[in-house]
């Protein structure tokens, strides 16, 4: 019960930090870009549909997921980030919580300046069977009113599920995220 309501808190959040893009779109009179957003959105919630009942998803699914997502991100954003995945092919059949590494970009373009001149550049590894999201810190100046839901629903939904909490590591260049590996 409560790892549903856990989800449902996130799947609003992801909406809501969706409609603002698109309103963006909208207001800049990116008509092509917000159709084309509106369909990878509708894509993106199919997914999390087809999963709504499942606390845990294969990484190589989420992976893809995260594919979907990055793409977008380049609806919003045409330049001005990189998204490296660096993953072993032999990790692909392990679990992760649904969305868990998708919360994490979003955080990182939610905090974050993110412009050519001034890219955001966030890696995706393993390390220590642990998956590892960082991203370079270049906080935008409203980050200080973060609430750290997204966060705070990681780490209970991973605590719920497998009574194992996530890693959160700062200094001034760096933050990082590290989810267990199921």
């Amino acid at each position: 019960f409560q790892y549903n309501i856990l989800k449902q808190q996130v799947n609003p959040h992801f909406l809501f930090n969706s409609l603002n893009i698109l309103n963006g779109l909208i207001e800049e009179e990116k008509n092509e870009e917000a159709c084309e957003y509106v369909r990878k959105l509708a894509s993106l919630y199919r997914y999390m549909l087809q999963n709504e009942n499942e606390h845990l998803v294969r990484f190589s699914e989420e992976l893809e997921f995260i594919d979907q997502y990055i793409d977008l991100l380049k609806v919003r954003f045409p330049y001005g980030f990189t998204i490296d995945i660096n993953i072993e092919q032999h990790y692909l059949g392990k679990f992760v919580v649904q969305c868990s590494i998708q919360t994490l970009i979003e955080n990182a373009f939610k905090h974050n300046i993110v412009r050519a001149e001034q890219p955001l550049h966030i890696t995706i590894t393993i390390d220590d069977d642990y998956i590892c999201v960082r991203n370079n810190l270049q906080l935008k100046s409203s980050s200080s009113d973060s609430t750290k839901v997204g966060l705070q629903n990681i780490s209970k939904q991973y605590t719920a599920t497998i009574g194992k909490d996530i890693i959160i590591n700062r200094n001034d260049k760096l933050f990082e995220v590290k989810l267990p590996l199921i």
